[in-house]
């Protein structure tokens, strides 16, 4: 049913790298977004947009998380070679998480963008965006040293 891969990896996790490219697209999108939508002038008695971004980014991993955990475990009941040991199906969760999680911030971003609800000005955005990008690294790099070691013990 699943193909052998050509070079298992006893610890998908001990390349930075390859965590990077895992963890850095979502981390950066949602990152960009709730500092964004933190610095949007709002009217009054309305609630901020970082507001509902925040509860969205929240709600997202969430339900990710559960959903990634019922499709891993399904994924496991029928041999999945990459989910045969515990650090592969951590690892198996955790880009399901991000796949999701990236491709709903993207969406998210794109939406805020185009219905006006972002204002881009050249002042915010470049900030931003080398903040968002120094916390995706940061939250890979805390990624790859906790989770990178800890299949090294099993």
């Amino acid at each position: 049913m699943f193909r052998e891969p050509e070079d298992p990896e006893v610890n998908p996790f001990r390349n930075y790298r390859h965590t990077v490219s895992v963890v850095a697209l979502p981390a950066f999108v949602c990152t960009l977004l709730l500092m964004l939508a933190s610095v949007q002038p709002t009217a009054e008695g309305i609630v901020p947009l970082w507001v509902w971004c925040l509860v969205g980014v929240m709600l997202v991993l969430g339900v990710s998380w559960g959903v990634g955990r019922l499709a891993v475990r399904y994924q496991t009941r029928h041999g999945n070679p990459h989910c045969a040991t515990h650090i592969g199906r951590t690892y198996m969760q955790l880009v399901f998480v991000c796949t999701l999680s990236g491709l709903l911030g993207v969406g998210a971003l794109v939406y805020c963008v185009l219905s006006g609800r972002l204002w881009l000005h050249v002042s915010l955005l470049l900030p931003s965006m080398l903040a968002a990008v120094t916390v995706a690294l940061i939250l890979a790099g805390v990624v790859w040293q906790l989770w990178g070691r800890r299949g090294d013990a099993e």
